[in-house]
């Protein structure tokens, strides 16, 4: 977590991989970051791993939910209740399930 970054209370952190909280950026309260899932096109469905990037100022709303791989732009902001299945560019708002781009 970089610094007067915040991790609200309640939100989960699933960090088999890296989860990469930068300077300034918040994940509200039971936000959920996931950077693991299976592979389930295969028979053994072996666990997959993939970072998630917050970058600064970026604001994550509560209970999103962010999935393996997803970086969230600079200054982006990611809608409460939202399901993030695709990077965010910079300085977006994205909400729904799945979050699609607002402007």
């Amino acid at each position: 977590m970089g610094a007067g970054a915040c991790l609200g209370d309640g939100a989960h952190a699933y960090s088999l991989g890296l989860i990469d909280i930068q300077a300034g950026a918040t994940v509200a309260q039971e936000a959920y970051l996931c950077t693991a899932s299976h592979d389930f096109h295969k028979p053994a469905q072996p666990l997959t791993v993939s970072p998630i990037v917050i970058e600064p100022d970026a604001f994550i709303g509560a209970r999103a939910f962010v999935l393996p791989g997803v970086s969230i732009g600079r200054g982006a902001l990611v809608g409460a209740c939202s399901v993030v299945t695709r990077s965010v560019p910079p300085h977006a708002t994205v909400a729904g399930n799945p979050a699609r781009l607002l402007h």
